[in-house]
């Protein structure tokens, strides 16, 4: 059974604007004080889109979600860092089954591998090697444009005989109809 999610008895949620990441950080750390996960989880999705290069925040986001049982988005969350456990990986791999959705879930700025470690940098690449196969496979799958010209063709003759055939019946109604 997953741990209950508390929620205040009158929550606010102020915006980011104008609020400094520290002070939602204090906000972050007072609401996991109290128990309240939900406004939690929702101030650090909000400091992660404004922030998204930080990977001691997608670290919070993550540890937060495996608070509260949601193995998932600690995966997700925790894939960039040393400390994501195999259980949050696999539940990761689990909800999102093919590396392209995985790496695109994952959010990733440009600039990041420079600033994750080497097991995070050795995970992040075998994903990336695993969506250009997938990729790759997906193109060789596609069928060659020479299939669409079978088609064409499929297409007139069953038009053809169609038409062959209403003027076979047009013709056999007008000489039933008419005396000979």
């Amino acid at each position: 059974m997953a741990p209950e999610i508390r929620l205040p008895s009158t929550t606010v949620m102020p915006t980011m604007t104008g609020m400094a990441k520290d002070e939602v950080l204090t906000r972050v750390e007072r609401d996991l004080a109290q128990g309240y996960t939900h406004p939690a989880l929702q101030r650090l999705a909000s400091l992660t889109t404004a922030y998204p290069d930080d990977l001691g925040l997608r670290a919070k986001r993550a540890e937060v979600h495996r608070r509260v049982g949601n193995f998932a988005e600690a995966g997700r969350w925790g894939f960039l860092t040393d400390d994501v456990t195999a259980q949050d990986l696999a539940a990761f791999e689990r909800t999102w089954p093919t590396a392209t959705l995985r790496l695109q879930v994952l959010k990733l700025p440009s600039g990041l591998d420079a600033m994750i470690g080497q097991r995070a940098e050795q995970r992040l690449s075998s994903l990336r090697d695993a969506a250009g196969k997938e990729e790759r496979a997906a193109v060789a799958k596609q069928p060659s444009s020479s299939g669409g010209v079978g088609c064409l063709v499929a297409t007139v003759l069953f038009v053809l005989a169609v038409l062959a055939l209403i003027t076979i019946g047009a013709i056999t109604v007008i000489t039933a109809v008419l005396p000979g």
